[in-house]
């Protein structure tokens, strides 16, 4: 699986900078927060500034390092990489492995958010299409079950379900 076919949906789709006071993630350029980018900078010891002001080797470093290699997506199929990748960037590289844990039938107490040796086993034998159908579908319910408990984040609600709808379109013409 390729990283740059998981950056060529989630880049454009992420766009540039954007700070709505209505949004949790705060002030964020190409998908990446001021909180993310403050951490990577820290690791690599230069000096703290806006995200707005973020390079594009900052933005494909941090997508590799921080969402790309700690989410398994280059473990997957080219099709589930890419909602796995696009996942890990929105909800986190944890509560991504655990959608796709759902999502490949785990009982509800084993899912922990690891991609160990029991998620690569459950990923036997499936069929990539109804994977990267089950996961986008699981995205959307996520989404739907946090508007439920956060009303104040409606306003994004039909921006996050269109997403889904475009990535499933986008990694089943990978799949084909």
């Amino acid at each position: 699986m390729s990283f740059a076919q998981g950056l060529a949906f989630t880049l454009p789709t992420e766009g540039g900078f954007v700070d709505n006071p209505n949004d949790d993630g705060g002030a964020t350029d190409h998908g990446i927060t001021q909180h993310v980018y403050d951490g990577y900078r820290a690791v690599k010891g230069l000096p703290i500034q806006s995200v707005s002001l973020i390079s594009d080797q900052e933005v494909d470093d941090i997508y590799e390092k921080i969402y790309w290699i700690p989410g398994h997506a280059g473990e997957l199929s080219l099709a589930l990489g890419v909602c796995h990748f696009d996942w890990c960037v929105n909800h986190g590289v944890k509560g991504a492995i655990m959608t796709l844990q759902q999502v490949l039938g785990f009982d509800t107490t084993k899912v922990d958010g690891v991609f160990g040796p029991a998620t690569r086993t459950a990923l036997e034998g499936k069929a990539d299409k109804d994977l990267v159908t089950a996961y986008t579908q699981a995205r959307a319910e996520w989404y739907r079950a946090f508007v439920a408990r956060k009303p104040q984040e409606a306003e994004f609600l039909d921006g996050w379900i269109a997403r889904d709808f475009r990535l499933q379109s986008y990694a089943l013409g990978l799949a084909a």
